[in-house]
């Protein structure tokens, strides 16, 4: 439809007095024509001849009491004395509106929301109803329908860059960080931007991974404005996140030098301290962070992080339980509790608080937009998408309730990973799978579930997890191939896997193959690459500095056909792996495996275990660091029971 089509429905609507509907079609000309210059003219019309006047039925000194009597904890006699004045008069827009807002400061959100929406029922074309309700709507993590609100507001006030730097923040918490980008370019483009707008641009770019954007950024900004302390910060965060902790800790340090009572300061500075495992200072910075400011969000989400890093899950759940008492919206605390309470097979409470993954910084998937809704186990039997969230591991963890929902679907489609049709197809011959592109409507689908949810719908109690002993398979005939075609004189095969690819963590959690020679040293193995990236140049210097040979099959795609991976690891006697998808590809097989996990930043919420048993894999024993950044405990156990177990 051209633009002058729209304008022609769009005016239709409003003199028919749909002004929902009118606003509506404006909201589809902005979006898809922004630079109109037709839409301000017709809105300012339209705003001018139906918008109806508010009459002020409360003096503003009235109003300025109702807001001190709030402010003393007397915010019930406000809302009675509202409350009553509605009842005489039930339009009584102002009464509505102020009713919506005294509601919302006593945390009952339910009645603030309904009282937001009346005022907008009322008075469709005031664009404060819409903004009111959307911070509302904020306030319960409902960030999706805020934003949708927000546009209302923009269409009604388009030369209001209030609206765009809210939009933009909703943006950002949504993670539509390209949207937002462009939203801030425009805003940035203006003289006399504020710096809030400036510091929110530059945390976007963060939160993209555009570190060299924000470099050139500031630098250019501070050349021409002067030096400025969060902007220091930033440029800290930057290069922490280029791992240049060195030059990051430089710009905290001139950021203390301009203003020593940042809080937000000192919390990335111990951040910084925390990702090269200095757990002292970072913890001295957290809590000089919260010397200044108790309440620092980012320094109570950290401070609780480091705690769970060093084993202390009860300390570290005692400081995420405040972060959220004290911070409105703290998704990241929310999230990180989960994994911290999981860890702990604590699940009633973990898996509400998983959900909050979705808005957390530090959680890097997107959700699938999709307009069905969510499956539970109360719906009937219907068709059900599922569609797969995080790294190709996580999703292995989660394919273990593939059974469990066979009970409660007619017919199953799943979106997820290619690499990951031929083992899914073993347990669940009847799926049907959807390509990367291909779009749901083609199908009769009535729910959709990201499979992450899976484990709030069945797993209640650690019980569960000893259900199944395995529960993928390896194409038998491939790996009886692989065994008749594979030569060794040795006693024994060891999958062998030592690298985890994760760009934030991998580090902390891969080995190399000279701290693993006293276990590659043993007789009577034979250890087969597991890799999924190409070795062969860490494998040739090892066999030529060492003379042992890690032994590969060529023709098997470690990275593309984790299916062939698949049998790869099944012909195995056993494997010995870092945390990476070979570990879940080979406690979902049942193989005997050992973990060999790092203590501190790299150990994730599943490889939680019991008396060195994995909770979620039990053919798993994990061998953990003493000490971090150390694998001199690991190997030296790790090399007494292969010895024992191969008589070696």
């Amino acid at each position: 439809m051209s633009v002058n089509d729209l304008f022609i429905k769009g005016n239709k609507l409003f003199l028919e007095k749909n002004f929902f509907g009118g606003l509506d079609i404006f909201k589809e000309i902005w979006v898809q024509f922004p630079k109109n210059k037709r839409l301000e003219e017709e809105i300012n019309k339209k705003v001018k001849r139906f918008k109806i006047p508010i009459i002020q039925t409360h003096s503003k000194k009235e109003i300025e009491n109702f807001f001190n009597l709030v402010k003393s904890g007397k915010s019930s006699i406000v809302i009675k004395k509202l409350s009553d004045t509605l009842e005489k008069n039930q339009n009584d827009i102002l009464t509505i509106s102020l009713l919506a807002n005294f509601w919302s400061f006593e945390g009952n959100y339910k009645k603030a929301v309904y009282f937001h929406r009346l005022a907008i029922q009322n008075h469709p074309l005031e664009s404060a109803f819409y903004l009111n309700l959307s911070d509302t709507l904020i306030k319960i993590n409902k960030l999706e329908d805020a934003l949708n609100v927000l546009y209302y507001a923009k269409i009604l006030s388009l030369k209001n860059r209030d609206i765009d730097h809210k939009m933009a923040k909703l943006l950002t918490n949504l993670k539509e960080f390209s949207k937002s980008d462009q939203i801030y370019k425009e805003l940035i483009s203006y003289k006399n931007v504020s710096r809030d707008v400036i510091y929110d641009y530059c945390d976007n770019l963060i939160k993209c991974k555009k570190e060299n954007d924000v470099i050139l950024y500031v630098q250019k900004f501070e050349k021409k404005n002067g030096s400025d302390s969060t902007l220091k910060s930033i440029l800290g965060l930057a290069y922490s996140q280029k791992k240049q902790f060195n030059l990051a800790n430089t710009f905290y340090y001139e950021s203390i030098n301009l203003n020593n009572i940042n809080s937000d300061t000192y919390t990335l500075l111990g951040d910084n301290f925390l990702a090269i495992g200095d757990f002292t200072n970072a913890k001295l910075n957290y809590d000089k962070s919260l010397q200044i400011k108790p309440n620092n969000k980012m320094a109570l989400n950290n401070l609780a992080a480091l705690n769970y890093f060093i084993g202390d899950f009860i300390e570290a759940e005692n400081i995420y339980e405040l972060s959220i008492r004290s911070n409105n919206n703290n998704y990241d605390a929310h999230y990180n509790l989960a994994q911290c309470q999981l860890a702990q097979a604590n699940f009633n409470e973990g898996w509400i608080n998983y959900k909050y993954r979705w808005l957390a910084n530090k959680f890097n998937s997107n959700k699938l937009n999709i307009k069905l809704p969510e499956f539970n186990l109360n719906k009937d039997k219907k068709n059900l998408l599922l569609w797969s969230e995080q790294g190709i591991g996580d999703q292995i963890l989660f394919l273990r309730f593939l059974k469990d929902l066979e009970h409660y679907v007619d017919n199953l489609f799943i979106k997820i990973d290619p690499r990951l049709h031929g083992i899914i197809n073993r347990i669940y011959p009847k799926i049907k799978f959807l390509e990367k592109n291909e779009n749901y409507k083609n199908y009769k689908i009535d729910y959709q579930l990201p499979i992450g949810d899976l484990g709030c719908l069945f797993l209640k109690d650690a019980s569960y997890l000893t259900k199944y002993k395995n529960y993928i398979i390896a194409e038998k005939g491939l790996t009886n191939e692989l065994k008749n075609n594979f030569q060794t004189k040795k006693k024994f095969i060891c999958g062998l896997s030592w690298i985890s690819k994760n760009e934030d963590i991998g580090d902390k959690k891969s080995i190399s193959l000279e701290i693993l020679k006293p276990i590659l040293s043993l007789e009577n193995i034979e250890f087969l690459d597991l890799q999924y990236n190409d070795t062969n140049d860490e494998r040739d210097r090892f066999f030529k500095n060492t003379g042992i040979k890690i032994s590969k099959i060529e023709h098997i795609d470690n990275f593309n056909d984790l299916n062939g991976l698949t049998s790869l690891i099944d012909l195995c006697d056993f494997v010995i792996t870092v945390s990476n998808t070979n570990a879940h590809i080979s406690g979902a097989l049942g193989k005997d495996t050992f973990l060999l996990l790092p203590k501190g930043k790299g150990k994730l919420w599943y490889w939680s275990s019991y008396k060195d048993r994995c909770f979620w894999y039990n053919s798993i024993q994990i061998i953990e660091q003493k000490n971090i950044d150390s694998w001199d405990y690991p190997i030296e156990k790790l090399k007494k029971i292969i010895k024992e177990r191969t008589n070696g």
